[in-house]
């Protein structure tokens, strides 16, 4: 484990990161600036990664914080940003979020895995980085279908993918419950085409859609 201090969106907010492992990037950034969080409220994290989010959720007036996350390694530095940074109740969990059960949260977010595995790709080839980027251990079916399962009635979901997917997206969403509220698009301002979408779903819920302003980074 080769660990480096950085910190995230703002000086005061440091955490750990593995030089081997997937870090935080831009759409971790722009998803922890995206979710809107009330009081006292209970926040999952499906596929923590090194918990960059909790830390930064950690600021507000929540309840309690879980990150739970599939790769033992990668949990670990997450569990130790924990310990080290965050000052509310906190729970990193090490297992596939298929497996895992608890009481039903307020607001579940996900930067997830963006890429679909190919029928040419080999589980046993990727390291920790394709890991975080290619989905072996959870499709975004398996994503909305289990935030689905651990969100109470009128929860919010939040996740940044990306915009070529949206159809499916929807389409996902819609299948499970959620209907989205808010949209937001980030765009690179160097060649201005969107680069990621924001997304705030609703569960049980049959709200219109709102596309906000968007983003240009």
């Amino acid at each position: 484990m080769s660990l480096t201090l950085d910190y995230f969106i703002h000086e005061d907010l440091k955490l750990y990161q593995d030089s081997e492992h997937f870090r935080f990037n831009t759409d971790t950034k722009l998803l922890a600036q995206f979710v809107r969080l009330k009081k006292q409220e209970r926040i999952l994290d499906i596929g923590t990664n090194n918990g960059a989010l909790l830390v930064y959720f950690d600021q507000f007036h929540i309840k309690e914080l879980v990150g739970v996350e599939v790769l033992e390694e990668t949990s670990k530095v997450a569990q130790k940003n924990a310990d080290c940074f965050i000052k509310h109740p906190v729970k990193i969990i090490n297992k596939p979020i298929q497996e895992y059960v608890d009481d039903l949260f307020d607001v579940v977010v996900s930067n997830p895995p963006y890429f679909k595995m190919n029928a040419n790709q080999k589980p046993e080839h990727l390291n920790f980085r394709h890991l975080g980027r290619m989905e072996e251990n959870l499709t975004l079916e398996q994503l909305i279908f289990h935030a689905n399962r651990l969100l109470k009635s009128y929860g919010r979901f939040y996740m940044v993918h990306r915009p070529n997917r949206l159809n499916e997206i929807n389409k996902v969403l819609y299948d499970n419950n959620f209907s989205i509220r808010n949209l937001r698009f980030a765009y690179d301002h160097r060649d201005h085409k969107v680069k990621s979408v924001l997304i705030e779903a609703i569960k049980e819920s049959n709200c219109d859609m709102n596309v906000l302003e968007p983003i240009y980074i």
